[in-house]
């Protein structure tokens, strides 16, 4: 679907759905419904407040928020006025907070008080330990050295936060901010103009910032809207979150430009899922695998509680929670592939579409415009159709680049970049996925660095070294496993380092299996010392058998 008439920002691409699609619902959660007018009348109100505080072209914005109305209506506010937004994971925990407002140079941090069990007000006196003796708002954090303002929706509104969300909505009205001076904020964002942030783990300890531009979310936004089910009517219970790329991309643009109805979970345990899904009988179920296959194992699940769900994605099809179409081999159900670098799929097909006996498992064809080509891992020459080698890609939907990085860090003289995948593409354009040339490990649709959980762990006094894994799971695709050799003499305790991890990594991060039997000198290493990943991983497999 190609871009209406309309300017390809974010405030342009709001305005027009909000003319379409009126009084539809965009999205409801436990407290409220957002229709489509109310996000831009209320982003409008917002966006007044931003400008008042003195955010603007340049800003750096920090979005610390659960699924929800307000997370929609906060992030386009923060994108009408020009600033570069980046949504925080409501995962990390406050070394890893610590770590991103300050890396992001965070200068306007806009936070809900609580989400799900995290308490975020406390999680940023933890994270800052200077909070905790300040009575006013802080100008002066060597942890953040960029951050200024924080805003706080909730009940718990710390004395060094400026304010409550509401008092920002406020601000600008006080301050004799109009509409007028607002549209002509909107009248100087460009498709050019940078918009958002998406981190993304890395091969390295810590994860990278991926930037996008307006122009490449809205145009990939429309574009990807094809290979959707989405229109007024439909309703979605979207387990994904919208700070990264499937569910800001799959789940809220494309059905923003559907003009279907998001429907944010209080909760996200499997019992609290199922039963609002029984009691709210949406359409569609979003989720990654493991959360899918968690509520099918619950003891509460019946069969008929998914009858009435349409798979809105291929790849929910082949996840087998939702099952494929009836009479319909799996193989034969087309994958996608893609990454936060591409804006989501670069390749893939339609939605229904069954492939033939001779391209089963394949990945896709390539979407939109963007230009997709294989090389020699070893060298830059491209190979011929059908053989293997890492993945190159180019083209519109391709980030700017990642965030401190130069651009030739990231990509090629010619403007490809690497994906790092191992693939092969037929001469009709077919892909075929191999795995990963790195060692990220993919677990229920969230990217872990093996390095940044082995460095994690290695910071402990009782630990003397890390390897951590990646091994294959039929349910989250990858487990995390850890080889944790203790320091001599000790015995160490896997629920209490469990614990610890708690405290320093997002769940998602933690290694499901702990293996402490080994010690150093019974890691296979090269003739340089580095730990040979792949023969530990063999070492291993009758370990977890156990």
């Amino acid at each position: 679907m190609e871009v209406p008439n309309h300017n390809a920002t974010l405030p342009a691409m709001l305005s027009h759905l909000s003319t379409l699609h009126g009084d539809h619902v965009l999205a409801s959660d436990a407290t409220r419904t957002l229709t489509y007018r109310q996000a831009e009348e209320e982003s409008r109100e917002l966006a007044l407040g931003l400008l008042a505080a003195g955010v603007g072209k340049g800003s750096r914005v920090g979005l610390l928020m659960g699924n929800s109305p307000q997370w929609i209506v906060t992030w386009f506010a923060a994108l009408r006025v020009g600033a570069l937004v980046t949504g925080i994971s409501t995962f990390l925990k406050p070394p890893e907070l610590a770590w991103v407002l300050k890396f992001a140079d965070i200068d306007t941090l806009l936070m809900q008080d609580k989400y799900l069990s995290n308490d975020y007000v406390l999680n940023m006196r933890k994270a800052f330990p200077e909070l905790a003796a300040e009575s006013a708002p802080p100008r002066r954090l060597q942890a953040a050295p960029y951050l200024r303002t924080t805003w706080v929706w909730g009940e718990a509104v710390p004395d060094w936060a400026q304010g409550s969300g509401e008092d920002l909505e406020a601000l600008g009205a006080e301050a004799g901010f109009t509409d007028e001076i607002l549209n002509a904020v909107e009248n100087e964002i460009t498709p050019a103009d940078l918009a958002v942030v998406i981190f993304t783990s890395g091969s390295t300890a810590q994860p990278k910032g991926v930037v996008h531009s307006h122009g490449t979310v809205v145009r990939h936004s429309y574009a990807m809207y094809d290979y959707s089910e989405c229109a007024p009517g439909i309703r979605s219970l979207v387990l994904t979150p919208f700070f990264w790329i499937g569910g800001m991309l799959t789940n809220l643009l494309n059905s923003m430009i559907g003009g279907a109805e998001l429907i944010c979970p209080e909760r996200l345990d499997a019992g609290s899922v199922l039963a609002l899904l029984r009691r709210e009988q949406p359409d569609h179920l979003t989720g990654w695998a493991g959360q899918l296959n968690a509520i099918t194992e619950h003891e509460d699940f019946h069969a008929d509680d998914f009858l009435r769900l349409k798979p809105s994605h291929n790849t929910q099809r082949r996840a087998g929670a939702l099952g494929p179409p009836a009479q319909i081999p799996l193989t034969l159900v087309p994958n996608s592939l893609g990454m936060s670098e591409s804006f989501g799929p670069h390749s893939g097909e339609l939605d229904l579409v069954v492939l033939s006996e001779d391209r089963a498992n394949s990945f896709g064809r390539g979407i939109g415009a963007i230009e997709r080509k294989i090389v020699d891992p070893d060298g830059t020459g491209e190979l011929p159709a059908g053989e293997f080698g890492e993945l190159l890609v180019r083209g519109y939907s391709i980030m700017q680049g990642y965030y401190k990085r130069e651009r030739s860090e990231c990509f090629e003289p010619d403007g490809f970049f690497r994906t790092g995948d191992l693939c092969a593409i037929t001469d009709d354009g077919h892909l075929f996925f191999k795995g990963r040339g790195g060692e990220m490990i993919k677990t229920s649709g969230a990217n872990v660095s093996p390095r940044e959980v082995e460095l994690t762990l290695m910071a402990f006094d009782d630990v003397l070294e890390a390897v951590v894994l990646g091994v294959p799971d039929e349910s989250v695709g990858e487990l995390v496993v850890a080889v944790v050799v203790p320091q001599p003499g000790v015995q160490l305790d896997v629920a209490e380092l469990h614990q610890r991890l708690h405290a320093q990594l997002s769940s998602y991060k933690i290694p499901k299996r702990f293996i402490t039997e080994l010690l150093g000198e019974d890691l296979p290493r090269t003739d340089s010392g580095k730990v040979q990943k792949a023969q530990v991983l063999e070492m291993i497999e009758p370990l977890l058998d156990r």
